[in-house]
Formats: structure tokens, sequence, C-alpha cells
């Protein structure tokens, strides 16, 4: 085996152990979130009882399909691992995986287009540097997450012929999120345009609008009895895809001014001037617009932040039109000198890039992963706890923080709010309305006090706790007398 390749694996497998270390830890001390490891564990758990992609829908109070929210089926590829080991655990080992993999296909994809093996190398090293790899990774779990590795592998298997394995990737990723059709069929188009491959391109095209439409028109639709919920998020625009998608065409004006607030251009400056040889290659780049367009004009700012998931799918065109980038200048330049400065600006353009938004553990970068340290004591109460409420038809609400330890049910009810609403222009009653009353459905109700806050506050979340506390069918049963920091578990009393 060449040298480049042992030590490729050596690095994947590295990122494996380590971010699974890291990912495990995270959820198992506490930092990750109802929104969104809790809700994929509840998925996946049921799945595996034969309960397929059934989850709790908080709003409505009651169990639906989760292809009600998002069309992710990839989800129940999952199950069976959970006849292994049922746990969360499973979930973020097996994302960590395959994202690992995604260096895989980077090195394979760079040396077929630029046939050098180290370069090739150094391009896989920077995917699993590159911060939105890496935040998306430590984010809990999102099946979306996956779509990196399998579009990095479809533009390999097209680029070496391989038409079959080409959309099997292709499928794998449009079975990650309802939107990816779009990408599908951007990437369609590219290849139909540059490639000159007419029958791929049009098939992978009609592919993309086939499961789009399908999709976000009809399934979720289907199963929620109403429109997308993340139709919200573009409410500038309208209230359905094709008004959102006409809007933003017939008025140019007001769409580019977008692109002018400070928010925008930080994101898409942090996102691509570490791989700033991409911008040489700008038609490959453009097969990621609609996720660029759906981050840049939602109402949700989380979108354009560097902490989640949502450039997930813009991550395997980046590396894609860099690779091509690097060709590109390489073909043209004629200056050794200034390619090999060129490449060496492009190096240290990423390490800085890992200095400022990466999210290791390592206390020189700026923004370090810090995760809220919690007692051993309060860290016991939940796992005892959780062994004592193993049993699946036990119907249990908590904090946000402590779902990923009680999800593995039929029934799960989040006793707060989603935190996104924070940044849409919710006001506190919009939010109370969607979400007060939720836990009213469970047999137990486990709160964790740090996630309240200083009761003095007289914040949401402190409304919704004080209100709790004056409700009579429940009464606690248990307090690790940690005050603010207390784990308390209230039982109900009486018969709704």
């Amino acid at each position: 085996m060449k040298i480049t390749k042992i030590i490729l694996w050596l690095l994947i497998i590295s990122y494996t152990v380590f971010f699974s270390y890291l990912s495990i830890k995270r959820y198992r001390t506490l930092n990750s979130h109802y929104y969104d490891l809790g809700i994929m564990n509840q998925t996946v758990y049921n799945t595996s009882q034969g309960h397929f992609l059934e989850m709790t829908d908080q709003t409505l109070k009651k169990n639906i399909s989760r292809l009600a929210v998002h069309f992710d089926p990839i989800l129940a590829a999952f199950a069976p691992f959970y006849k292994i080991y049922p746990g969360a655990e499973t979930l973020l080992i097996g994302q960590t995986v395959i994202v690992a993999l995604g260096a895989l296909a980077v090195y394979l994809l760079a040396e077929k287009i630029l046939k050098k093996e180290w370069l090739s190398l150094l391009f896989s090293v920077l995917y699993l540097l590159y911060f939105p790899v890496s935040r998306a990774n430590l984010f809990d779990f999102h099946a979306v997450v996956l779509a990196t590795t399998f579009f990095l592998f479809a533009i390999y298997f097209y680029l070496s012929k391989k038409k079959f394995l080409f959309f099997f990737f292709v499928l794998l990723s449009l079975l990650t999120k309802e939107h990816v059709g779009l990408v599908v069929a951007f990437l369609g188009v590219y290849i139909f345009i540059f490639k000159k491959d007419k029958k791929t391109g049009l098939t992978t095209f009609l592919l993309g609008m086939v499961f789009f439409i399908a999709t976000v028109y009809f399934i979720i639709p289907y199963f929620r009895q109403q429109t997308h919920f993340a139709l919200r998020y573009f409410q500038d625009f309208g209230d359905s895809p094709t008004l959102v998608v006409f809007n933003l065409v017939r008025y140019p004006l007001y769409t580019i001014r977008y692109f002018f607030h400070p928010d925008v251009y930080t994101y898409l400056f942090r996102l691509f001037s570490p791989m700033f040889y991409s911008l040489f290659s700008p038609f490959t780049l453009l097969i990621a617009l609609p996720e660029l367009a759906i981050n840049v004009f939602s109402l949700n700012s989380n979108m354009r932040a560097i902490f989640f998931h949502y450039n997930a799918i813009i991550v395997p065109f980046v590396f894609y039109s860099s690779i091509l980038g690097y060709k590109f200048l390489d073909e043209r330049i004629k200056s050794k000198l200034l390619k090999n400065s060129i490449l060496v600006l492009f190096i240290f353009s990423n390490l800085y890039s890992v200095y400022l938004y990466s999210p290791l553990p390592l206390k020189f970068l700026k923004d370090p992963l810090v995760l809220r340290k919690q007692t051993s004591l309060k860290l016991k109460t939940v796992e005892d706890w959780e062994e004592k409420l193993k049993d699946p038809s036990i119907k249990v609400a908590t904090t946000p923080i402590l779902a990923p330890y009680f999800t593995e049910r039929e029934y799960y009810y989040n006793f707060l709010f989603d935190p996104a609403y924070a940044s849409m222009g919710y006001t506190d009653e919009d939010v109370t309305a969607t979400s007060e009353n939720v836990y009213k459905m469970a047999e137990y109700v486990i709160i964790d006090r740090a996630e309240i806050g200083r009761l003095s506050k007289g914040t949401l979340a402190v409304k919704f706790y004080q209100n709790f506390l004056t409700d009579r069918n429940y009464r606690m049963i248990f307090s690790d007398d940690q005050g603010a920091d207390s784990i308390e578990v209230y039982q109900r009393v009486s018969n709704l």
C-alpha cells in the first residue's frame, strides 16, 4: 500500500476514534439537546421496535411519522444497530464513521483529477480539519450530515464512469433531507452542460426534481396535514415553496439586499475564505446554490452560524470546486514560485480558520470546544433515573438537555420549547401557545433546574417552571437538593 494511503487510513481511524469520543462525551455530560439528538434517538429507537420512523410531535402532543417533519428515511438504516446497542451512542459513532470516510472520497477525487498523491492527501487532511465538517459532526446527530460523504463519493464515481455507484450515492443523499433534491437537480444541470453528458445529466436533474416535488409538496404535507413547518423561515417571500422561489426571482433588488446583511457576508466569508481555490471553479460551486440560498434567506439565523449542520450539503462541492480550482491555476500559472506561494497561502488560510472556528478542545484555539461541567452527583442522578424509567412504555417529559437520556421510548415530551423560536422573532405569547402544557401528557417530569435559570430573572423558561409548580396533578418525588443546579423528578398523581 502507498505511504499516502497508509497515512490517510491512520488519519481516518484517528478522526473516528477522537470525534466519537468527543461526541459521546458531549452527550453523556449533558451538553446535547432534545433538538435534535433526542428526536433522532426516539425516531430510530421506535423504528427498531417496529414503529417505523415514529416520534412524538411536541405541538400536536401525539406520535406522528418523522416524515411529517423532514424527509430523512435513511434514519431507518440505523435501527438494526439498535438491536445491538439501543442508545444515542450508536448514532454518534455511525455519523462519525461516515463523515470520516468523506476524507477517503476527497483523496480519491483529488487523485483522479490532480494525479498527485501528496496533494490528494493534503486535501483529505484539510477536509478533516475544515470547521463546517467538525462542527456538524459534533452538533449531535443529523441525517443530512451523512450527505457530505455521499455526495463526495457520488462525484468520484461519476468521474470514474461508474454510473450505478454514482446513482446509488445520489439516492443515499436524497434520503437524508427533502431539499437535497434541489442540489441533485443542479448537479444534473452541471453534468448536462459542462460534462456534455446529456443522458446522465437529464436523469439526475429529473431524479432530483421528482424527489423534491414529491417530498415537499406531497409526502410531508400528507403526513403533517399541512404545509412544511420550515416555510415560516421564508415568510418574507411567501407561504408556499413555489411562491418563495417566484418572489426571489420577481424582486431581484430585494433578494440581492439580503447579501449585504452583516451576518450573511460574514457567513459566506467564513465558509469560503479557507477554501479560496473553490472560487476558481465557480460553476461547480454553484451546484450548492440551492442550499446556500436556503441558508442566506432564512429568518432562522442559526442557519448562517458556524456551529450547526446547515453547511453539510455545501461542503462536498466546496472541496470538489477547490480541487478543480487548484487544477485551473496550476495549468495557467507558469511560475513555480507563484504556484507554491498560493498553495502555502491556501494551507495557511485553512490552518488559520482552524484557529478561528474549529471546535477541537485545544486551549490555543480561539473558540475551542468547552463542555459544561457537571458534578458527579448530577450525572449519577440522571443515570439512576434513566435506569429506573427504562421501561419504554412509561411516558416521560424532561427539560431539553436531559432528553437524549430518556427518548428510547415510544412517547416522550419536551418540557420547554424550541430555542430556534428566539431567532425568528416569536413573542413569548407565541412560544407559550405552542409549547405550554406539553408535559401534561407525561407520567413523569424530570427537570434540570440549571436549564430554568435564576428564578428572579422572570424569563420564559422561569414562567414555564413556575406555572408547572402550581399544577396539582404532579408532585415532587425526588430532588438531589443542589439548589439552582438540582435534578427534580415529579410524578403525575391524577389521570387527565
